[in-house]
């Protein structure tokens, strides 16, 4: 398929508009679970903090993001490339997460995905500090490593 002139905007567009994502969840996350870090933790909650941490990022950082997702974002980042419609141009980085412009099954398990997400937050939310803030810094970690995982193979997609 031939590419447009804008192709490699509209890439960049729907790299630079999910990391944003990704970096402000990671970013508000992070502070508020340093934050309760610095009101203090017992050993306990310093063991599960680290344990859980350990587990987000590699099970939700390399396994889920890194393997999977990333993976499937960067395809339809260069599906994109190609993309006529400049509705879907943008809204490149809905494209890129699959929210928008895909087929009837990658759209239902994007969005169920989405709200499965909304679903834990709001969760999460109903936690008592500290185990808030723990959870927090977990997922932040985690989306962190997902966020580098993205910024190491974007350049791929940009080819």
């Amino acid at each position: 398929m031939q590419r447009r002139p804008w192709s490699t905007a509209t890439a960049l567009w729907a790299l630079i508009g999910v990391g944003a994502l990704f970096t402000n969840a990671a970013v508000r996350l992070g502070a508020r679970g340093v934050s309760v870090m610095r009101t203090g933790l017992t050993p306990l909650e310093w063991g599960i903090l680290a344990v859980l941490t350990v587990i987000f990022v590699y099970g939700e950082g390399v396994r889920a993001l890194q393997r999977v997702y990333i993976p499937r974002l960067l395809g339809r980042v260069r599906e994109l490339r190609t993309e006529r419609s400049v509705l879907l141009r943008l809204a490149a980085p809905l494209y890129a997460m699959a929210l928008v412009g895909a087929p009837r099954r990658t759209l239902l398990r994007a969005w169920l995905g989405v709200s499965a997400i909304v679903l834990v937050v709001l969760l999460v939310r109903a936690f008592p500090d500290p185990w808030r803030g723990i959870v927090d810094f977990a997922v932040a970690a985690a989306l962190a490593w997902g966020t580098l995982a993205m910024a190491a193979a974007a350049p791929r997609a940009l080819r």
